[in-house]
């Protein structure tokens, strides 16, 4: 009976530590891509609203 729970704990210490490293190769990698590709995202949005809003100044210029 002891034999098995240390088992089992053992078992369980090592999904653990696969858990932990999962979670580090995430947070430390993936995220970072994401947040380039956010930044990215934006910077074109960012260029896209200053071109309507040229636009738009144009426009405005035109008809007053």
């Amino acid at each position: 009976m002891i034999e098995n729970e240390k088992q089992s704990i053992a078992k369980l210490d090592k999904e653990i530590a696969v858990i932990k490293t999962e979670i580090s190769e995430i947070k430390n990698n993936h995220l970072a891509h994401i947040k380039k590709d956010v930044d990215r995202i934006l910077y074109i949005l960012g260029a896209v609203g200053i071109a309507v809003l040229g636009e738009l100044f144009i426009l405005l210029n035109k008809v007053l």
